[in-house]
């Protein structure tokens, strides 16, 4: 089978994805050569690539699986209509859940404290400052509470924080997460009554129409001043030209972004203008994220290869029925 990452500099993630198909063609390419390098390809694995109906329907074309959890660049009724399979895999249980959660901690803790101005601190030969927060007796809101969600639970509960969370179908009452100290996990129609309590508001919930534009004016507004937004989830979750005012008008202290609403971020963006901390979409970033993505990446390439269904299929039965 032929296999098209299609984002150049995944040298790495070809490698494992090699090691793990050795009788299969695997290939890296921009996105403005996908329907060239694609015409026989029977896998795409788009990463933070956009794919459109022109890529979809590639004559070969059997699966797009994700290299992750992330499937809102894909247009899946486009897949569908083609027969094409769309799949992804989730971030619990591969490493990519605990690897995300990580990051959203590393930032708070840079945004806490004031990373850097320590920096710079360096640079000019000043001691003991900046005066940072510490993190033990704030308050956290995590929006999204699954596999990463809970992974950030487990790992504030360490720092001695008021740990809340918000999510769409509310509790569950199972021994994982009974397994979490939290101090309140409710359904998401009271994230309106929570945003005023936190100091840090954590946003982990995938990107999907429900939570487009989830953080917007209103809910800015809702927010302390001195409280933090991190975004580890996908850039549409925030309201873009509300969290540009929110920082201009100081309506909180700052930002912590590991994802944007267009990859790679201009440099020259305004938000950078601000007390914003931005890393490159690492979050899933790590060995440990990847060996485990990889080895489930690779199972269903050999499954649609034997004719069967992929696992984590977001289009099962359109896709069937058009196949």
């Amino acid at each position: 089978m032929k296999i098209v990452l299609c984002r150049q500099g995944f040298s790495v993630i070809q490698k494992m994805l090699q090691g793990l198909l050795p009788d299969d063609e695997i290939v890296c390419c921009g996105p403005e050569d996908i329907t060239t390098v694609g015409q026989d390809a029977d896998v795409l694995i788009p990463a933070i690539t956009p794919l459109g109906a022109a890529e979809l329907s590639l004559p070969n074309l059997k699966l797009v699986q994700q290299f992750g959890a992330g499937l809102d660049a894909v247009d899946i009724p486009a897949a569908s209509q083609h027969g094409v399979y769309v799949a992804n895999v989730p971030a619990a249980g591969t490493g990519n859940a605990e690897s995300v959660a990580e990051v959203a901690v590393m930032l708070m803790l840079t945004l806490a404290r004031q990373f850097p101005k320590a920096q710079q601190n360096i640079r000019d030969g000043v001691v003991a400052g900046p005066t940072g927060w510490s993190l033990k007796g704030r308050t956290a809101l995590i929006v999204g509470y699954g596999g990463i969600g809970r992974e950030v639970a487990r790992r504030l509960s360490g720092f001695e924080m008021e740990v809340l969370a918000v999510s769409r179908s509310g509790p569950k009452d199972t021994e994982e997460e009974r397994a979490i100290p939290l101090a309140l996990h409710t359904s998401g129609d009271a994230l309106s009554d929570l945003l005023p309590r936190a100091d840090f508001v954590i946003l982990a919930p995938p990107l999907n129409d429900d939570t487009r534009g989830l953080m917007g004016s209103a809910e800015f507004a809702l927010m302390k001043q001195t409280a933090f937004v991190v975004n580890v989830a996908r850039g549409g979750v925030i309201d873009y030209e509300a969290l540009l005012e929110a920082l201009k008008n100081q309506q909180i202290t700052g930002a912590g972004l590991d994802v944007f609403w267009q990859e790679p971020v201009d440099p020259s963006d305004p938000l950078f203008e601000h007390n914003v901390i931005a890393t490159p979409h690492i979050g899933g970033a790590t060995d440990l994220s990847f060996k485990g993505i990889a080895s489930k990446v690779a199972e269903n390439i050999r499954r649609v290869g034997r004719a069967e269904m992929p696992v984590n299929c977001a289009n099962a039965v359109e896709a069937q029925n058009n196949s």
